[in-house]
């Protein structure tokens, strides 16, 4: 009989398991929150008592812990096996399903240690990951956390853009977290989209403020994620993995190349580049590009690969990428490198006034109808993010 020690993983016979009287964590010390480091304390939640730290005691080796946030809704529901492997090769307390625990409260292990930084790795898509950033902006943590990613979603933009693939498809854990130790770090810009939605009858209307991580569009392609996300809270049977999720898409941006709801959108709205305004030509589409990676893996701002893009794109510049789409058809001709965008420019700044009418929006994949108003485009407070290195042959 075989017996494995849960913490370093080493395995050894029955009969030579007494002489082995210590643990060096094994290959993820690093990372693992020490069983001897934690004090425990019991909660109520739901009516389910629950044990959660109470107290961490820093070890004396160089350290930087890991909290795994994981989606388990997440693309093809893959959440769930990867809370189990990470709890096997981890400390269970540091694994946190926020399906059940909100990333907020996961978070509150950090003010445990806030001189550590500590290393999130976010399993989700890129919704997911929105909802840890933006969870660690409300957390105004001491010491800035690393934020790190493994792609669980359906387009999972923001994970392609770092170099983390399109998706999780079942690797070992183990090749995962190898290659999260060969990563760089970079500061990721992020961006403040601040609308202000006129009034009707003199009565003001409440001001809606987002953070942008990958991308903002208004017109054609936020039609297709709204009326994808409208079908998809009726009947979320239908929507049970990614190939599915994509057929959707595809279904919704055909339709729209007969309809054209957006059809003359640059007589209803009006853009500023860095306080300039810009002179439009016939669009359906405006997308303001924080990421190389657009609608499931289009690098939207390089386009077709034929032409010179003289700006340069990156995600840590300090500069959005503002581009204009035709129509839906322009849209598919772009996802296969058949066409380029419309570039309009770069910017620290952008305003889009809504003139008329209701354009379907998106931020990030969350999209909604948009009524008039002024939308201005702003820095927000650039984050930490992991980016995969270079495969090493």
């Amino acid at each position: 009989m075989d017996i494995r020690c849960v913490w370093c993983q080493t395995v050894c016979h029955d009969d030579c398991a007494k002489p082995v009287t210590s643990c060096d964590l094994g290959a993820y010390q690093k990372w693992i929150l020490p069983p001897t480091s934690v004090t425990l304390k019991s909660i109520w939640v739901k009516g389910v008592r629950k044990h959660v730290v109470k107290d961490i005691a820093t070890p004396e080796y160089p350290w930087q812990p890991m909290l795994v946030l994981a989606n388990r809704k997440s693309g093809n529901n893959q959440g769930q096996s990867v809370l189990q492997m990470f709890r096997h090769l981890l400390n269970p307390a540091q694994v946190v399903d926020i399906c059940e625990v909100p990333p907020e409260a996961a978070l509150d292990i950090c003010k445990l240690s806030p001189k550590t930084q500590y290393l999130v790795l976010v399993c989700g898509g890129d919704g997911t990951v929105g909802w840890v950033l933006g969870a660690i902006d409300k957390m105004k943590l001491q010491t800035q956390p690393l934020v790190c990613v493994l792609p669980l979603g359906t387009g999972n933009d923001f994970a392609r853009s770092l170099g983390w693939g399109s998706g999780y498809a079942d690797e070992d854990i183990e090749d995962v977290l190898w290659d999260i130790s060969t990563a760089e770090t970079i500061e990721h810009d992020r961006w403040s989209v601040c609308i202000r939605n006129y009034g009707y009858f003199g009565i003001k209307r409440p001001m809606k403020t987002l953070i942008m991580n990958c991308y903002f569009s208004i017109g054609c392609d936020a039609a297709v994620v709204l009326n994808f996300h409208r079908t998809r809270e009726e009947n979320p049977a239908l929507f049970k993995n990614r190939i599915l999720n994509k057929a959707w898409y595809l279904g919704y941006g055909t339709k729209d190349v007969f309809e054209s709801v957006c059809h003359k959108l640059n007589e209803r709205i009006a853009v500023e580049l860095d306080g300039k305004a810009v002179d439009l030509p016939e669009l359906e589409g405006i997308v303001l590009l924080n990421i190389s990676s657009w609608s499931s893996g289009c690098d939207l701002w390089a386009g077709s690969g034929l032409e010179d893009v003289p700006l340069k794109q990156s995600p840590s510049d300090g500069l959005i990428e503002v581009v204009g789409l035709y129509s839906s058809l322009h849209v598919g001709r772009l996802q296969v490198g058949l066409a380029d965008p419309c570039r309009i420019g770069q910017a620290k700044t952008v305003r889009i006034v809504v003139k008329s009418g209701f354009v379907p929006a998106q931020c990030d994949g969350e999209p909604w109808d948009q009524s008039p108003c002024i939308i201005s485009v702003a820095a927000h407070s650039p984050a930490l993010i992991m980016k995969r290195g270079a495969e090493v042959s």
